[in-house]
């Protein structure tokens, strides 16, 4: 099938680049990893079009169904599910750009783009243009970027502005809004992790199975699972803006010689 759908493809003049990344291509898999094709290309693939293919090759497809990239859905006849994603060659070299050369830092998940694409297996290349790219973000780590992530995303956790999120998760447990807190909870651990990989210079590996990726890193904070598992199962209890305290005050040691 794979075959079929990247011959399909690479047939259409607009078709730049190929691969298969996200969770097959990834160092912790399992059999419910679905397939993640990327196609990139100079203009937009229309719908039509894609459909088309997907009658040719797949007894069950969905276009339009994806709530992130703009995506499709196969599946082959042994319930093998191929999640078909697009993304134009002008918006992923402004990524690479943003993030890997200019050292631009996000809230949380920074370098997940970078990841997905470093790790990926090229099946059609037109140009050279992605393997290119592919070779680039395979060099060594940008130490202004790990400086930028690591600050900013400190800085957005346990900051001196009142909307750090250590601050509105304190509020959201004296206004007893237990959603919020959740919220709250939510950015800490997603700017935890973006720090960890920063600081270990990797690439965050996206938002599934974060624990154990992070295990593959050489330095991680004091007692991080011990921490993260407390900070989570304490949210509406007593002991849970201790429990976030702790996990913050752990990071804040952590990233003292950064």
């Amino acid at each position: 099938m794979l075959k079929k759908l990247t011959e399909a493809f690479s047939l259409l003049p607009e078709t730049e680049s190929i691969t298969l990344s996200g969770s097959r291509r990834s160092a912790i898999n399992d059999e419910s990893s679905d397939w993640d094709v990327y196609i990139y290309s100079s203009s937009r693939i229309m719908p039509e079009t894609r459909e088309k293919i997907f009658a040719s090759i797949f007894p069950r497809f969905s276009v339009n169904c994806s709530p992130f990239e703009e995506g499709d859905e196969c599946m082959d006849e042994d319930g093998r599910v191929y999640d078909i994603m697009y993304r134009s060659t002008e918006w992923t070299e402004w990524q690479i750009d943003d993030v890997y050369r200019k050292h631009n830092a996000r809230v949380g998940y920074t370098t997940c783009f970078l990841y997905n694409i470093a790790t990926s297996e090229v099946l059609f290349d037109r140009s050279g243009w992605l393997s290119s790219i592919i070779k680039e973000l395979q060099g060594e780590y940008p130490e202004e970027l790990r400086s930028n992530i690591i600050r900013k995303n400190m800085d957005v956790i346990d900051g001196n502005g009142a909307f750090a999120f250590l601050i509105q998760a304190e509020l959201a447990v004296k206004r007893g809004d237990i959603v919020s807190n959740n919220h709250r909870l939510a950015a800490i651990l997603a700017s935890y992790f973006d720090i960890i990989f920063a600081y270990n210079r990797v690439y965050h590996p996206g938002e599934k199975k974060l624990i154990g990726y992070a295990h593959f890193c050489k330095d991680l904070p004091m007692n991080m699972d011990e921490n993260i598992e407390k900070a989570i199962t304490t949210l509406g209890k007593p002991d849970h803006l201790d429990a976030l305290r702790t996990l913050v005050s752990h990071l804040h040691d952590f990233t003292a010689g950064a």
